[in-house]
């Protein structure tokens, strides 16, 4: 006997549960879908953005040649785990990202070396102009108390 799975307006982060026993034999097609794992991404070529809890795991890329894009990071309340990385897709312009007004970034300087980068609370880091390199990124993950870690970055960050 077969059964008949229907899925429709999935969506990132969506979660399928089953229930019962269910066998599946024979060739399986998906219809309408993308083949291969995508992340979420979003380019951002002029203005600032308000990073959302919905956008945990996107990543964004600053593309503007002049100037500073803000990246504001969401007030994740106890929710440990929201994640977000920030590339700077254009060597002329600043990379800035704030957290809300009473949480912390801790990062490195530099990936390889450098001291901490640990602003005081509402205040940002930064990618500047001056000393970043098309590529340059950070990618933080939030604690679920009031502190946004980096876990991975490439480039020099400062506080704001």
């Amino acid at each position: 006997m077969a059964s008949t799975f229907t899925f429709t307006d999935l969506t990132v982060n969506s979660l399928l549960t089953a229930s019962g026993t269910n066998t599946v034999s024979g060739a399986t097609t998906f219809s309408n879908t993308t083949v291969g794992l995508r992340l979420d991404f979003e380019i951002l070529a002029t203005g600032n953005k308000t990073v959302t809890a919905a956008m945990s795991g996107r990543t964004f890329m600053a593309t503007a040649a002049t100037g500073t894009q803000t990246f504001t990071l969401p007030d994740a309340g106890t929710v440990a785990g929201y994640f977000y990385k920030f590339i700077a897709g254009d060597a002329g312009g600043e990379v800035l990202v704030t957290p809300a007004a009473g949480d912390k970034i801790r990062c490195k300087a530099t990936e390889d070396a450098g001291a901490s980068v640990a602003p005081v609370a509402g205040t940002g880091i930064k990618n500047t102009a001056a000393t970043n390199v098309l590529g340059d990124h950070i990618e933080l993950v939030f604690d679920g108390v009031d502190t946004w870690h980096m876990t991975g970055q490439s480039g020099i960050w400062a506080a704001q």
